[in-house]
């Protein structure tokens, strides 16, 4: 049996995409802390700035591959409470990118970057539009995405 600590994620990567978010009066619990369920509503933000900025906003996507993006995978471990109308740094970056799979890691601490409050991953999965079949990850999904992927540091 082991008696080591388990250890804390590593910090974002230079590379991550960055996005400020505040929290909002329905993302806390009546004490003014952020529920657990609201930091799901941190990720979508992020994941929807990070494509945009990448030129593959959902819409983009299914016009120009007849695709969607669908989550597969949601991991989240929390490690201390936010509260209410603080803002927040929210960053996301690519991390590893398979035949119809890509990951997204996430790291969301106060605007100081003193606190860590969130850290975990969604892992995204390649379906066609209409018949949500799987399907091979498109191409120039991850080139457009290379800005934002793990220069090897991030988690």
């Amino acid at each position: 049996m082991s008696t080591s600590e388990p250890t804390a994620p590593p910090r974002a990567p230079a590379t991550a995409f960055e996005v400020a978010e505040r929290v909002r009066w329905a993302d806390v619990d009546l004490v003014g802390i952020v529920r657990y369920s609201a930091y799901t509503r941190f990720l979508d933000v992020a994941e929807a700035e990070l494509l945009r900025a990448a030129g593959l906003s959902h819409p983009d996507m299914l016009e120009a591959f007849g695709v969607w993006l669908v989550r597969r995978v949601l991991h989240l471990e929390y490690h201390a409470p936010a509260r209410y109308d603080v803002l927040l740094r929210v960053r996301a970056w690519v991390g590893r990118v398979g035949r119809s799979s890509l990951t997204l890691h996430f790291e969301i601490c106060d605007e100081a970057d003193a606190v860590r409050h969130a850290t975990g991953h969604l892992v995204l999965v390649t379906v066609d539009a209409s018949t949500m079949a799987s399907r091979p990850l498109p191409a120039d999904i991850p080139e457009r995405l290379t800005a934002y992927r793990d220069d090897g540091r991030g988690a």
